[in-house]
């Protein structure tokens, strides 16, 4: 299976979010500039992102959008599932397809399907960013500052 442009921006947008500082707020032309995709695209995305409940978004003056949830809770099954159309990867009553009736490929399709997105549901956004340090280098971010405890 193959991801859409759609959703592989989808994820990428929800990587630099989960990067980001807690409640900091980004905006769609950050996104948009740290990995050249149109910013009209990204607006698409964004919006579809706050309908499905991954991100939240801020209108006004000092708004912008970040993560609804904490990362760990973003399970990446779930928003393969949102983002793409997984239902059905053949379409066999489109194409007029002699052996349809007897054809066994759909459901082999759907097995597949079904253990393809039992893989993507064992792992959260918060797997993708793990490496935090590495990531933000790679995207040119400041690097988190961790907490130290007082002495």
């Amino acid at each position: 299976m193959q991801l859409t442009l759609f959703t592989d921006y989808a994820l990428r947008t929800l990587v630099f979010l989960a990067l980001q500082p807690e409640q900091h707020l980004s905006t769609i032309t950050e996104v948009a500039d740290r990995f050249s995709i149109s910013r009209n695209h990204v607006v698409k995305i964004v919006h579809q992102l706050g309908m499905k409940g991954y991100i939240e978004t801020i209108r006004g003056k000092h708004g912008g959008i970040r993560l609804a949830r904490v990362s760990s809770e973003i399970n990446l099954g779930d928003l393969i599932a949102d983002m793409e159309n997984v239902s059905c990867l053949l379409d066999c009553q489109r194409e007029g397809c002699r052996l349809a009736p007897g054809c066994r490929f759909q459901s082999i399709m759907r097995k597949a399907m079904r253990a393809f997105m039992g893989v993507l549901a064992e792992f959260t956004l918060a797997d993708l960013v793990k490496d935090e340090e590495r990531m933000c280098g790679l995207l040119g971010l400041n690097i988190p500052v961790m907490a130290v405890d007082a002495v």
